[in-house]
């Protein structure tokens, strides 16, 4: 019994062959993902890599590991599967207690307490935990295995939960185990295990990860004393990842990005972001997307897909039938949520193999997580992320507060003030975007409508204008990319030099209106390239503070300033011809 429906496949099909031989049976957990066979393929390759083969680790050290990590995390399917698998390996269940016994001090619990940590309190996980058992006498090699034993636990507790699997056997009783205290960041320089170089020239998996992503990521180069596993990580990455038969390549990487970002995992954070911008994604929409989905100008189902995998990752003991049902109701297939349920899994795979082996990130981190404890049973809260850029500030009251108080207190018609007062403002940045009145109305009403669906989640960090200005440019952002011509926002690289200098009148508004002379600025800012206009729109149109616009557009300060001058200076050639003097000028 599970969440979702199951198909018959054939006696034949290798995986299914392969666990009866291992187990005697197929376990529910991979009959319920039978709409996927590629899926079955890839945790068979797993599972058989990490967990089967007899290595410097028992397989009975790894049950133990599985069993270990799936009773902390109350998970019943797994607990019951690795109990029973320990059982037929031929441990007693006298044996089995004093195994689980907390803090016994044995060698095989200090093993345990280390998965237990990395599993459950990453953020107690670090340098030492690796140190404690070097001292032990375990070598790089078993850690590793840990670390990959912890990770396969990991992601075999969520495809259980996801999917909803009834245990074939009776669960063990739940073990609590201690906390241990947060450890300091600067105690966690890694990476923490040896590892042996290799070559994309001379080992497949590598040469994979280039052709595919253009670099091998610093995770899977940690990874090389067990050669076997960086091959079967590289299959599962092909089979789960890089199809897009079902979801696309673009959703579930969103999906692996808002995962690592409420784990507060920075370097998967960074290395997805990358993949993102490999697709063609803005940083800015990168960034927004891992802060948070809901103002990124998604998809609403694609919305309520992610807001599923975040309560999977991180309230796996509250997630029902009822989260899969709304998912079915957004318009996903059956197909579609068990891929998003295994691409959830994969990240807190992915995440786990990180902290484990405390991987450096491949590329600059342009947002970094706070290290804290999260408590996997306890509602979490989205990520406060510190940024490379400082944070927004505000000299006086921000005067839609009082009304937005009233709107949560139920007086839903005050949410109309708020239309008014920025509704201009709003029309005139997506005007400024799209060039196109009709579209700019439509992405008004979008913008208005996702501001009152989610006002609950305005902290007041910065006003509300600036708030809403952020969805409105992500709103925008996407509407551009739906044309598919939306022109890079993240180069710089092209220079800019004015080719007609002139002197201008000195005061330009002697031949204009006030309202004449917006009306050709707007009109010759329409003109430039987007990542300039936009600038001009936040900084100088709608006046929003240097701050302010960097954060809207994901820019560091600097560099929201450099593209300022560029775009002014790209502004004032367009309108010499309105306001220079005559005959005069380097070009009279």
């Amino acid at each position: 019994m599970s969440f979702l429906q199951q198909v018959d496949l054939p006696e034949g099909f290798g995986p299914f062959a392969a666990f009866r031989e291992t187990f005697g049976f197929v376990p529910e957990i991979f009959r319920a993902q039978s709409l996927l066979p590629r899926v079955i393929e890839a945790e068979a390759e797993l599972a058989n890599s990490i967990l089967f083969l007899e290595t410097e680790l028992s397989v009975t050290q790894k049950e133990g590991v599985l069993l270990a990590v799936a009773l902390a995390n109350r998970n019943s399917y797994c607990a019951a599967a690795h109990y029973e698998r320990l059982r037929i390996l031929g441990l007693s269940e006298q044996r089995l207690d004093g195994m689980m016994a907390a803090s016994n001090g044995s060698t095989e619990t200090a093993l345990l307490d280390f998965a237990i940590r990395l599993s459950k309190r990453p953020a107690t996980f670090g340098k030492a935990q690796i140190e404690q058992l070097r001292g032990l006498g375990f070598s790089d090699v078993q850690i590793l295995e840990v670390i990959l034993a912890t990770a396969l636990a990991a992601f075999l507790c969520t495809v259980a939960t996801g999917l909803g699997v009834t245990p074939e056997f009776a669960p063990p009783p739940f073990q609590e185990w201690p906390e241990g205290a947060p450890v300091p960041a600067a105690e966690n320089g890694g990476p923490y295990l040896s590892s042996i170089t290799r070559s994309a020239l001379d080992f497949a998996p590598f040469a994979f990860f280039r052709e595919r992503f253009g670099f091998v990521p610093n995770v899977f180069k940690a990874q090389t004393l067990r050669p076997e596993v960086v091959e079967a990580e590289a299959y599962a990455v092909r089979k789960i990842l890089l199809t897009e038969d079902v979801l696309t390549r673009f959703q579930k990487e969103c999906i692996l990005l808002v995962v690592s970002a409420v784990n507060l995992n920075t370097y998967c954070v960074a290395v997805h972001c990358e993949m993102l911008r490999n697709l063609g994604v803005s940083e800015a929409l990168c960034d927004q997307i891992a802060s948070d989905h809901h103002l990124a100008g998604l998809l609403p189902a694609d919305e309520q897909m992610l807001d599923a995998a975040l309560k999977l990752a991180r309230q796996p003991g509250e997630f029902r039938a009822g989260d899969v049902e709304v998912l079915r109701e957004a318009g996903f297939r059956e197909e579609q949520i068990l891929e998003a349920i295994v691409m959830t899994s994969l990240t807190t795979f992915l995440n786990t193999l990180q902290r484990g082996l405390g991987v450096v990130p491949d590329f600059k981190p342009r947002l970094v997580f706070p290290l804290k404890e999260v408590n996997l049973s306890h509602d979490f809260e989205r990520p406060r992320l510190q940024t490379l850029d400082p944070e927004e500030s505000k000299s006086e009251p921000d005067p839609d507060l009082a009304v937005i108080a009233r709107v949560r207190g139920g007086e839903t018609d005050a949410f109309e003030e708020l239309v008014r007062r920025h509704g201009q403002k709003i029309y005139r940045s997506l005007m400024g975007m799209l060039g196109n009145g009709d579209e700019a109305e439509d992405a008004l009403q979008d913008v208005f409508l996702k501001a009152f669906e989610h006002l609950e989640e305005f902290e007041g960090r910065s006003r509300f204008s600036t708030w809403l200005v952020r969805i409105a440019i992500n709103t925008g952002i996407q509407r551009l990319r739906g044309r598919r011509d939306i022109e890079s926002l993240e180069s710089d690289d092209e220079e800019f030099r004015p080719r007609n200098i002139q002197i201008w009148q000195d005061d330009p508004e002697q031949s204009y209106s006030k309202e004449e002379m917006r009306s050709l600025i707007e009109r010759e800012i329409l003109k430039l390239p987007v990542k300039y206009r936009l600038v001009l729109i936040l900084r100088d149109l709608e006046e929003l503070s240097s701050l302010e616009a960097a954060g809207v557009l994901g820019l560091s300060v600097p560099a929201l300033k450099a593209r300022l001058i560029r775009g002014r200076l790209m502004l004032r050639e367009a309108l010499v011809g309105y306001f220079a003097r005559t005959g005069t000028g380097a070009n009279a």
